[in-house]
């Protein structure tokens, strides 16, 4: 996404292992989640190419988040909420103490999760999870970007609480919708942003 690397561009174990002064296990550990990740794909000669990430691709992640996300919401385990509600004004707490630094992401990445998990459904949180590390990285490349909306991001959460515990499933599914949605727009222009350098 910093385009430190090039579209196209071999990943060579053994040059990034002396650049980095670690061996190539850790290297090749990375490139592996990489690919896991479609940042990278490996081509009939076993080599890691590294591929774009653009627009399209955080469409579909978001779209994909989307999915399981209002999904998550509808199969909520009341005692689950009871249990666990707390925490999603705690992350809200949380987002707006650490506003404009590293842990106000981790704060947001916990608030989603911790709505998956109130599922108690194992496979969906597997699912959701497999997406993290590429979501935390799109949110901490585009941090500086965010930042700007960070309030709006907040009060965003917020109301998606309340129409939970309104039991409003329905309204709270539009409200994650609309927020998600505007997140993807979001972090397109500033991916593209930050790859034009402006």
């Amino acid at each position: 996404m910093r385009q430190e690397f090039k579209e196209g561009e071999h990943l060579k174990e053994h040059l990034l292992s002396q650049k980095l002064n670690v061996s190539r296990g850790p290297i090749r550990e990375a490139i592996s989640k990489l690919e896991g990740e479609g940042l990278v794909f490996r081509n009939s000669n076993g080599r890691a190419i590294v591929q774009k990430f653009g627009e399209s691709d955080i469409h579909h992640l978001y779209e994909s988040r989307i999915l399981l996300e209002n999904y998550s919401l509808a199969s909520i385990q009341p005692e689950l909420l009871e249990q666990n509600g707390h925490l999603l004004y705690e992350y809200l707490n949380q987002m707006e103490m650490f506003n404009g630094t590293g842990m106000n992401v981790e704060a947001d990445i916990q608030f989603h999760y911790c709505l998956v998990k109130m599922t108690g459904n194992k496979t969906l949180i597997r699912l959701w999870w497999s997406l993290n590390e590429i979501i935390k990285t799109l949110i901490e490349v585009t941090s500086e970007f965010a930042s700007k909306r960070q309030k709006e991001i907040i009060l965003e959460h917020k109301v998606i609480v309340d129409a939970i515990f309104d039991k409003d499933i329905e309204k709270a599914q539009q409200l994650l919708r609309v927020h998600l949605e505007g997140a993807s727009d979001y972090y397109s222009k500033a991916v593209f942003k930050f790859q034009e350098g402006k």
